[in-house]
């Protein structure tokens, strides 16, 4: 049978160590510690596997507040970080823990996505839904999070375009065309935002439009 050594003190709140006499120390919740009746002894195998577990969870938990601590994330985004260490069922586990807490959010975390992107970056509405999709936000969050942050186009797309225009001053019109509205569909406009730009910087559609 496996023997548990001891039980200390840790310095985190609400955990002990557990320290096993394969020499493992486990970090394990003061709550489960106490519905197990932990002591110093001979544990079952299955006491074992749920303290081995539990550890891993904490360990998954500190590693998703780590993450999230750099930037926003989306759920998906964390989870196939976490699924790097842990088992999808304990990363799954975590990351229901953190929405019930509030520190995941992906209706938060895309409506502030929309809303810096399209102030900071200037970004159309058909790259800013590609980013969110591409992070694993479900669709009907992403669209609404489109609808929350509105955005004049047309006079972002000329904006844009008067400002990258004078990179091109040096090229026949027709290419300088083309640069320009491949650059104003990268950034996410669509046909008619980037051929109404065209025409405010006084410039054909690469098609003759």
């Amino acid at each position: 049978m496996p023997e548990l050594l001891d039980l200390r003190a840790s310095s985190r709140a609400g955990e002990v160590r557990v320290r096993l006499g394969n020499g493992r120390t486990l970090r394990v919740g003061t709550e489960l510690c106490r519905a197990l009746g932990l002591a110093p002894g001979e544990v079952h195998p299955g006491v074992v596997a749920q303290l081995e577990r539990e550890d891993l969870r904490l360990r998954t938990r500190e590693r998703a507040l780590r993450l999230l601590a750099l930037r926003p994330r989306s759920r998906a985004e964390l989870e196939r970080r976490l699924r790097r260490a842990a088992d999808a069922s304990v990363a799954a586990e975590v990351l229901s823990a953190l929405e019930r807490e509030g520190l995941v959010d992906d209706r938060r975390f895309a409506e502030q996505w929309v809303r810096t992107r399209r102030t900071v970056r200037l970004l159309g509405t058909f790259r800013l839904r590609a980013e969110l999709l591409r992070k694993g936000v479900p669709r009907e969050i992403v669209e609404a999070a489109l609808a929350s942050a509105p955005a004049d186009e047309d006079a972002v797309a000329a904006e844009l375009a008067r400002l990258r225009l004078p990179r091109y001053r040096h090229l026949p019109a027709d290419k300088a065309a083309r640069r320009l509205a491949g650059y104003l569909a990268r950034r996410g406009f669509g046909a008619g935002a980037v051929l109404r730009a065209l025409r405010a910087a006084g410039l054909a559609a690469p098609d003759g439009r």
